[in-house]
């Protein structure tokens, strides 16, 4: 799939998270077993068009891997876990965190990451992004320097992933933020957005320039 997903895609380089590259922004996790938690995340549904995030899914949490990603990966905080589900194929915004971001995915997925340490003024390059081709079933963690967004497809399927943050990242600010800060979204959520973005359509700040990349799957 990757080969074929790297020839459809000819306008940026297409790496593999097994490449040098990929360590700068995120750690692959090969411990954890899944098994379970595939059987509830299959049952989550896909949207026709763009995608949904729950931030929290009651079943998912009760779950011995919520435990174990607890214990080995946020090293005991509070954690919540939900899911993205969606279909995806263009960058469209950028976000980050102050702290991880777990992924795991069930679909082969393209993601664009970048480095909030290039930030300038709240405005970035996409041509400063890295385009990294996921295979179905890993695991990672993505440090709380990665600007990362929702996965981007790579077939008709769609995708489903399975993420978990610490407790209360992405919940409703008591304040909304004015002037600069408007990029702080929610809590612990920081987004710019590419003009083109339905986000940047409906208010988010557009700090994103260049090519807003596309996957192109057929």
């Amino acid at each position: 799939m990757y080969e074929t997903i790297r020839k459809m895609n000819l306008e940026y380089h297409l790496y593999q998270i097994t490449d040098a590259e990929f360590t700068q922004y995120a750690q692959i996790v090969t411990t954890i077993n899944t098994s379970s938690a595939a059987k509830t995340l299959n049952t989550r549904p896909i949207p026709k068009q763009g995608n949904v995030y729950v931030a929290s899914d009651e079943a998912l949490e009760q779950l011995a891997i919520a435990h174990t990603i607890q214990k080995d990966v946020f090293g005991g905080l509070p954690v919540q876990v939900g899911y993205c589900n969606g279909h995806t194929d263009r960058m469209n915004c950028l976000e980050w965190h102050q702290t991880p971001e777990l992924n795991w995915f069930t679909e082969d997925v393209v993601l664009f990451l970048g480095d909030v340490r290039e930030i300038h003024n709240n405005q970035y390059a996409t041509a400063n992004t890295k385009a990294f081709f996921v295979p179905a079933g890993t695991m990672i963690v993505l440090y709380g320097t990665t600007l990362h967004y929702a996965p981007c497809q790579t077939s008709l399927r769609g995708y489903r992933c399975l993420v978990a943050l610490l407790k209360g990242v992405n919940s409703s600010l008591a304040t909304a933020a004015t002037g600069q800060k408007q990029v702080l979204l929610a809590t612990d959520k920081w987004l710019i957005a590419h003009s083109e973005s339905d986000e940047a359509k409906n208010g988010a700040f557009v700090g994103l320039s260049g090519n807003n990349y596309q996957v192109k799957i057929n």
